[in-house]
C-alpha cells in the first residue's frame, strides 16, 4: 500500500505539469498525440478519427476511438489505413524486438524509464496520457477483500480463471520480480500493469491502445499489422466501412478457439478466452464467449471447453462443445457449481453490507472493496452462471435425444484457413 501511495503522489505531481487537451465537453481528445504522430514523415492518422468518450461529457463513460460525426467528416472505407504508427513513436524492447515474442522484460523497463522522464521523454505526448491511467481495474491490483470474494466465486480456482497469476499480484511478483529480476519500484509496478493491460505483443502503441474491445463480428471493424522487424511501422486498417459516429474497435482475443478469424488475421497473440479477458482486463466481454473448465479426477485433468453464442435477437444461446462432449460426471460438476453460485447470489444483500465500502470511506481500505470491484465481481459471477446453465441445458438436450451435439473440432496442427 505504501508503494501505491508513493505512485499516487508521483501521478499528482506529473499530471499537473501539462494538462491534457480536451474537447468542448471537457473530455480528453488526444489532439496533441495525433499531431505528434502526424509530425513524423512516416506517421499518419486518418482525419476522420476522433478520440473521446463514448458518451461525450459523461465522466463515467470510457475513452475510445470513433469516426467523427463533425460536419465534413467522412466514413473510413474498407481497407483504408486508420493509422500508421512509426517505430520511434512506439515504446518497445528496442533492438531486442521479435514479432514472435509476446512478453519482454526490456520493453517494460523501457516504459518505466519513459514514465519517470515524464515531460522530458521523447514520447511526452503519449506518456502524458499514460500517466493519467489507472491499473485498479485489473483483479491483481484490486483490494484484498475483492480478490478474496472473487476466489470465493471461482471456488478457490475450481472455476476459471483457474491460474493463481491474477491473485495478490502473483503475476507481477513471479514475472517481474523473479523472472525479470527487477526491483519492487512503484513506477516499475505501474509500468508492468500498464503493459499487461495495454501492450500489443511487447509494443506500447499510441492511439491503437485506446481502442476498446469487441469480439462481436458485427461490431469488430479493424485489422492490425505488427512490425515485421525493428524500424517498421505498426499499421491498422478498417476491415469494413466505418460510418460517422461509429466506434472503432479492436479485438483482444481475435484468434481464440471459437473465433471465426482467418489465419492471416492472427499474427498477434490474441488467443485468450473469456475468463482470461476478465483476469487481465477486469471486464466481461460481450458474446460470443470461449469458456473452458478443468475438472480433476485424481491426478487427471478433464478439460471441458465450449463456445457460447447468441443465436437470435431474442437472446437464445447456443453451446458448441470443443473436441468432445462431456459425460455424466462432467454434468454433475456443472450442477454442483451452479448450486454453489446460486447460494452466493441468495446472500448478495448480506455480502454487500459486509464487504463493500460505505460511501465516503477511505479508498485505501483493504478490508472492504470499492463499488467498482463489487459490480465487476457480480458481472463475472453472472457470466459464469449463464455459461454453466447453458452447458447443463445443452447436455440435458443431448442426453434426452432432443438434439445432437454441436461439436467444434480443433486439430493440433490445424491446417485449415479458418481458426
Amino acid at each position: 500500500m505504501v508503494a501505491w501511495l508513493l505512485w499516487a503522489s508521483f501521478l499528482i505531481i506529473n499530471s499537473e505539469a501539462v494538462a491534457l487537451r480536451t474537447d468542448e465537453h471537457g473530455d480528453y481528445n488526444g489532439s496533441d498525440l495525433i499531431e505528434w504522430i502526424n509530425s513524423h514523415p512516416q506517421g499518419y492518422v486518418h482525419p476522420s478519427l476522433r478520440i473521446g468518450r463514448r458518451i461525450p461529457g459523461d465522466s463515467s463513460s470510457i475513452i475510445g476511438t470513433f469516426v467523427s460525426s463533425a460536419p465534413g467528416a467522412r466514413p473510413i472505407e474498407k481497407d483504408e489505413v486508420i493509422a500508421t504508427i512509426p517505430w520511434d513513436r512506439i515504446i518497445g524492447p528496442g533492438d531486442e524486438y521479435n514479432p514472435f515474442t509476446f512478453s519482454s522484460c526490456q520493453s517494460i523497463q523501457n516504459l518505466a524509464t519513459e514514465l519517470k522522464l515524464g515531460e522530458n521523454s521523447h514520447y511526452a505526448p503519449y506518456i502524458r496520457y499514460l500517466l493519467t491511467q489507472s491499473i485498479k481495474s485489473m483483479p491483481g491490483e484490486w483490494s484484498m477483500a475483492a480478490q478474496i470474494f472473487l476466489r470465493q466465486i471461482t471456488a478457490d480456482g475450481e472455476l476459471p480463471p483457474t491460474e493463481d497469476d491474477w491473485f495478490e499480484a502473483a503475476d507481477y511478483k513471479h514475472r517481474w520480480l523473479n523472472d525479470c529480476r527487477r526491483s519492487d519500484d512503484s513506477i516499475e509496478r505501474f509500468a508492468y500493469y500498464l503493459a499487461s493491460n495495454r501492450d500489443e505483443d511487447t509494443l506500447m502503441i499510441p492511439i491503437y491502445d485506446m481502442m476498446n474491445h469487441s469480439n462481436d463480428p458485427d461490431r469488430l471493424n479493424t485489422l492490425s499489422y505488427k512490425p515485421k522487424k525493428v524500424g517498421d511501422s505498426f499499421v491498422f486498417k478498417a476491415s469494413r466501412r466505418i460510418n460517422p459516429s461509429e466506434e472503432i474497435f479492436n479485438c483482444y482475443n481475435r484468434c481464440h478457439a471459437c473465433s471465426r478469424a482467418f489465419r492471416e488475421e492472427c499474427e498477434t497473440y490474441s488467443f485468450r478466452g473469456t475468463p482470461d479477458i476478465f483476469a487481465h482486463y477486469g471486464f466481461v466481454e460481450e458474446l460470443p464467449h470461449y469458456w473452458w473448465f478443468d475438472r480433476y479426477e485424481g491426478h487427471e485433468v478433464i478439460e471441458l471447453e465450449f463456445c457460447l453464442e447468441k443465436t437470435s435477437e431474442a437472446g437464445e444461446l447456443s453451446v458448441s462443445w470443443i473436441n468432445s462432449v462431456p459425460g455424466d460426471d462432467d454434468s454433475a460438476f456443472f450442477v454442483r457449481h451452479l448450486e454453489r453460485l446460486k447460494q452466493i447470489e441468495n446472500n448478495k444483500e448480506g455480502l454487500e453490507e459486509q464487504l463493500v465500502q460505505p460511501h465516503g470511506e477511505n479508498w485505501s481500505s483493504q478490508q472492504k472493496m470499492s463499488r467498482f470491484e463489487w459490480e465487476a465481481c457480480w458481472k463475472y459471477h453472472n457470466a459464469l452462471m449463464t455459461a454453466i446453465e447453458a452447458a447443463i441445458a445443452s447436455l440435458n438436450r443431448i442426453k434426452s435425444g432432443a438434439s445432437s451435439a454441436n461439436l467444434v473440432l480443433h486439430d493440433e496442427d490445424d491446417s485449415g484457413d479458418e481458426l
